[in-house]
């Protein structure tokens, strides 16, 4: 809208309590057509509501019904926009109109989403406490399961309870801080979706804040957990730093389930049904990882769709789970050898993972987009 200095224009796209403050006010409904031109409180009565938010409500919930034919049929139009079509304009304005402005490029929206969607974390205090304590909390009583032995030594009993319990935290930790990001900002995404955002470079700014908080959270995580205990002399890939190949394994596993929860997100309708996906996801990460028990024909298949599945066999290939762990605690599998190409295959699958599911997520998105004008 145009505010009432008559040079500054207001862009509204997360609250609408600050439109009375505008001299004009110019309303789109999803597709860019006009559903409203004039002043706030004329707007309000026209649509005879009490308030703007109540009035975006009655546009999500009568997607079909036709809001620019009814304006243009009504007494607001008339007075507004077509007295304004027939009257002489001055001599002055007698020029070639301006070019529209450029639309903005993948990458300018990108940096903007991304600036935006970090100032929107850092203003929430109390979700930063959140993600500062989770991983601190889950790493001490990571290291409440560990024995004397660590992740080295012989007939450890501990290892594959210590590896178990990595796994599950680092899944769970991915998948909850996304599972809500998509969803919850359905409705700005439609609004700003139909004035052209790029569904790629919107899911892309999660991608990248949340992958790098969820990282920093599994760095955390891993070296509170298993720091200073007794570590395999020799990881599979990385020779001489098994633990730094523990900590990446976890990390990869961690975003890749955020990568997850960001599907999930994306699949839902509201905020309220995450909870229990979260919580069905939660358990198959379990059971499917491989780690608590043997997997029977078509679990094991199942399982190969999931990030712990390959997040348990790329720290279980680090520690030599195979060759450590005490007879009969677990069975032996072939994706845990000490190699570095079973190391390497597990990690590539996580990232493929990923992958995958950012993919389906994105296209998912361009599903809901009003128009579908860009990609």
């Amino acid at each position: 809208g145009l505010a009432k200095d008559g040079r500054t224009v207001i862009v509204v796209t997360h609250s609408v309590a600050n439109l009375d403050v505008c001299d004009r006010l110019l309303v789109l409904v999803p597709g860019g057509k006009v559903a409203f031109y004039g002043p706030p409180a004329e707007g309000l009565r026209y649509f005879g509501k009490q308030s703007w938010a109540e009035v975006f409500q009655a546009f999500d919930a009568q997607p079909d019904r036709d809001w620019q034919g009814d304006f243009k049929r009504s007494s607001c139009y008339r007075e507004y926009v077509a007295s304004g079509l027939t009257s002489r304009a001055p001599e002055s304005t007698h020029r070639a109109p301006e070019p529209p402005p450029a639309p903005r490029s993948r990458l300018a929206q990108l940096s903007t989403l991304c600036r935006r969607y970090l100032a929107v974390i850092a203003s929430d205090r109390n979700y930063l406490i959140v993600l500062a304590v989770l991983p601190i909390i889950l790493g001490a009583l990571i290291r409440q399961f560990e024995g004397s032995g660590g992740l080295a030594g012989l007939d450890n009993k501990s290892a594959q309870q210590t590896l178990l319990v990595l796994v599950i935290c680092a899944c769970f930790t991915g998948a909850a801080n996304s599972v809500r990001e998509l969803v919850k900002e359905r409705p700005i995404y439609s609004r700003e979706r139909a004035a052209g955002l790029s569904a790629g470079a919107y899911l892309l700014s999660k991608l990248l804040v949340l992958g790098f908080i969820t990282g920093v959270q599994a760095a955390v995580l891993v070296s509170l957990g298993v720091l200073g205990k007794p570590l395999p002399a020799h990881g599979s890939f990385l020779t001489s730093a098994s633990f730094v190949e523990l900590l990446l394994a976890i990390v990869v596993l961690a975003i890749a389930c955020m990568a997850m929860g960001l599907l999930v997100s994306a699949i839902v309708n509201t905020s309220e049904k995450t909870m229990p996906v979260l919580v069905l996801l939660s358990m198959a990460q379990v059971i499917l990882s491989g780690g608590l028990l043997a997997l029977s024909v078509g679990l094991n298949q199942l399982s190969w769709l999931t990030p712990a599945r390959w997040g348990f066999a790329a720290t279980a290939s680090t520690v030599n789970l195979n060759v450590i762990s005490a007879p009969g605690i677990i069975t032996v599998s072939p994706l845990w050898d000490h190699k570095p190409s079973t190391w390497l295959m597990d990690m590539g699958l996580q990232v493929l993972l990923a992958v995958l599911f950012s993919l389906v997520a994105w296209w998912r998105l361009v599903r809901l987009s009003p128009g579908r004008t860009r990609r």
